[in-house]
């Protein structure tokens, strides 16, 4: 590929990385959560929840990664055809 689209390789590796960090962050928070015993203000459902959205999290920017690189080799397809 073109050095013109480094810029969207850069972009497509960066959503991998903010991916697996939001499943870590959301799994660590959820163990907090849990071994803490929960509160009045954060009970342990809370920890239930931010592990869906850590979840959710890794889904939205594990996609957006993978659209980024199939935009990029239909792209390099189409230049070499």
């Amino acid at each position: 590929m073109e050095n013109t689209h480094k810029f969207l390789q850069v972009g497509s590796v960066i959503f991998k990385v903010l991916a697996w960090a939001s499943v870590a962050i959301g799994l660590i928070a959820s163990i907090i959560i849990f071994i803490g015993g929960g509160a009045p203000e954060a009970p342990r459902v809370t920890g239930f929840i931010g592990l869906l959205l850590g979840i959710v999290y890794f889904f939205i920017f594990y996609i957006a990664s993978c659209v980024i690189s199939v935009l990029l080799e239909i792209k390099a397809k189409v230049d070499k055809g």
